[in-house]
């Protein structure tokens, strides 16, 4: 017999898949825009057209999941979810299958469209279904495996680049539309969240999901109050975005836009998508050493994610976010300066000089990769999700990863400009766009740890529930 937990940690895995196919995108996209097969087949790309042919995939994920919170509002997260991994399946088929630049493009639109619209519900749907002593645990499932998709993408695509011909490039394509095959046929078995099934009036149907979601009989009901008394105070009305921002919300609101904004400006995705780049301009003459190094700094990100995974119950929000910005920004600053002090361009190229910065910049790296992910990588996504009250939350995630994608999107687009353009300059934004918000987490972020999500309302709304 299937434990409870077990039960709820299957659950999280399977729709997690969103985020592997997500991270398997992310760690193969940069290494298979610099192997010779894809540039023979397809064409050698300049900055500018590989800065947009990798953001591309940001900005219509940006847009669809802006429509997400009211398909998952409308269909239930599960179909929501279900929807989502449908199209990402469709836009990896055409991308593993095509022959031309534009057809690439088009298909990596219709990618994105898909993981906007899945990967927003996903941390809405494992918040939702969890009890609050393991909710942070059952969340950070999902960027596990996108850490693991990031780690295989880099492999997947090192090894491929070692096939002759078109095949090269394209293996890690078919692997994406293999994995969302396996995704969208498991999904369609997950339960409702049985908060979205309260809010539909299907309080049965929920008390049944609940019961083999929780330990005891009692806990299902003591639950079910808590989730109906959270809906009756609030206005039965549909939520719109607009109420999003109104007074009594825009404090948390405002604040989870802007950590889920700001989570890109540290940095990250520059690393992850132009690793090759980052590893060639910090002394690694060949592509396959520049291939590796990336690898590796994919194996980082998945190792140092499991000390989160296990303890982010027990660090609470506060202590990742300020203590992981904090560490996150030395290692940007300090790479910063070793470029201000011994790089420089010549013919337009970036260099760096001297064996002992050159180590010092690929170490630093490495551990910019360690600290972003046992803490931001994690908790933002969770906290961000858990402040919102029940009936909002669907499009105020939608909202979120919207301005998260948004970033993301004007940060993959330039960064190979912005690399190419200045050894230092990169790294002091980056830097100061974290420290930054590190500040704002200090004074403004209230602590979330072991409180139910009914609980938290009451944090912002700073005023005792009444358990009808």
């Amino acid at each position: 017999m299937v434990s409870v937990t077990t039960r709820i940690y299957l659950i999280a895995f399977h729709t997690s898949l969103a985020g592997m196919l997500w991270g398997l995108d992310t760690g193969s996209i940069g290494p298979i825009t610099q192997m010779e097969q894809f540039s023979s087949s397809i064409g050698h790309l300049s900055s500018g057209i590989l800065g947009i042919y990798v953001a591309c995939i940001l900005l219509s994920a940006s847009l669809s999941s802006l429509c997400s919170g009211y398909i998952a509002d409308l269909l239930s997260r599960k179909y929501g979810i279900l929807t989502g991994g449908i199209v990402v399946l469709l836009g990896t088929i055409i991308s593993a299958s095509a022959k031309t630049f534009p057809v690439l493009i088009c298909a990596r639109l219709i990618t994105g469209i898909g993981q906007g619209q899945s990967i927003s519900v996903v941390t809405i749907y494992l918040c939702e279904i969890s009890p609050r002593e393991i909710r942070g645990t059952v969340a950070t499932v999902l960027q596990l495996l996108i850490t693991i998709g990031i780690a295989l993408g880099y492999f997947v695509a090192y090894a491929s680049s070692r096939i002759g011909g078109e095949l090269a490039w394209r293996t890690p394509f078919i692997l994406e539309a293999s994995m969302a095959t396996i995704f969208v046929s498991g999904m369609a078995f997950m339960p409702y969240s049985p908060r979205w099934l309260v809010q539909k009036g299907r309080t049965n149907e929920a008390r049944a999901v609940l019961q083999k979601l929780r330990a005891s009989s009692e806990f299902v009901e003591d639950e079910l109050r808590l989730i109906k008394g959270s809906l009756e105070e609030q206005s039965q009305e549909d939520a719109s975005y607009r109420e999003i921002f109104q007074k009594r919300y825009i404090r948390r609101s405002t604040l989870s836009v802007f950590l889920m904004s700001f989570q890109m400006l540290c940095g990250i995705d520059a690393v992850l998508y132009y690793a090759p780049i980052l590893f060639t301009q910090a002394g690694f003459t060949s592509d396959r050493a520049a291939f590796l190094a990336s690898g590796v700094s994919g194996i980082i990100n998945l190792i140092c994610t499991i000390p989160a995974q296990l303890w982010v119950d027990k660090w609470g929000r506060r202590f990742p976010l300020i203590g992981g910005g904090i560490s996150i920004a030395t290692c940007f600053m300090a790479i910063g300066a070793l470029y201000a002090i011994y790089g420089g361009k010549a013919d337009g190229v970036v260099y760096l000089s001297g064996r002992g910065p050159q180590w010092a910049v690929i170490i630093l790296i490495y551990m910019f990769v360690a600290s972003f992910s046992w803490s931001w990588a994690v908790v933002i996504k969770i906290y961000a999700c858990e402040i919102i009250p029940t009936r909002l939350r669907a499009k105020a995630c939608a909202v979120q990863q919207l301005s998260n994608w948004l970033v993301n999107f004007t940060v993959a687009l330039t960064a190979p400009l912005f690399l190419r353009a200045s050894p230092s300059g990169p790294y002091f934004f980056f830097g100061s766009a974290t420290l930054f918000t590190t500040a704002v987490c200090h004074f403004l972020m209230p602590e979330t740890k072991g409180k139910s999500l009914e609980e938290i309302e009451d944090l912002f709304e700073m005023k005792p529930r009444v358990m009808p």
